[in-house]
């Protein structure tokens, strides 16, 4: 499942990095693996693991008060995951500039197609290029 949201405003580095040690401590034990990107405004988020793992973060993240407007973008059953070393990887965009992306960039390599690793860059870069809602 892919999601998008608008980070609360005012949103600190500090929570950010919470929201990212949390999920990489509980996703292993629901067997979640996924991917965080965040751009200082908004969030993209790519989880992966059993339907109900999913759909219980899901419901969870709906409700956390560090972000809103939670649009799901893509759901759909994988036969294996593109993720799956990965509890939580993180993503920032600062400045225009990705940090981290060598990292996402070598997974996805190893991992993808070339064609599917495109789809997927390309949806980051679309995705978190948005313009928030008036």
């Amino acid at each position: 499942m892919t999601y998008t949201s608008w980070a609360r405003p005012g949103i600190r580095p500090d929570e950010v990095e919470a929201i990212l040690a949390s999920a990489r401590i509980n996703n292993p034990l629901e067997g979640i693996s996924g991917l965080l990107v965040f751009n200082g405004d908004s969030f993209m988020q790519i989880l992966e693991g059993s339907e109900s793992a999913v759909d219980g973060l899901t419901a969870r993240l709906r409700s956390d008060p560090r972000h809103s407007d939670m649009a799901v973008r893509d759901e759909r059953v994988i036969e294996a995951r593109t993720f799956p070393d990965w509890s939580m990887a993180y993503l920032r965009l600062e400045d225009g500039v990705f940090h981290g992306e060598d990292a996402v960039e070598r997974a996805l390599r190893r991992d993808l197609p070339q064609s599917l690793r495109n789809i997927v860059l390309g949806l980051i870069h679309s995705i978190l290029h948005v313009e928030r809602p008036a």
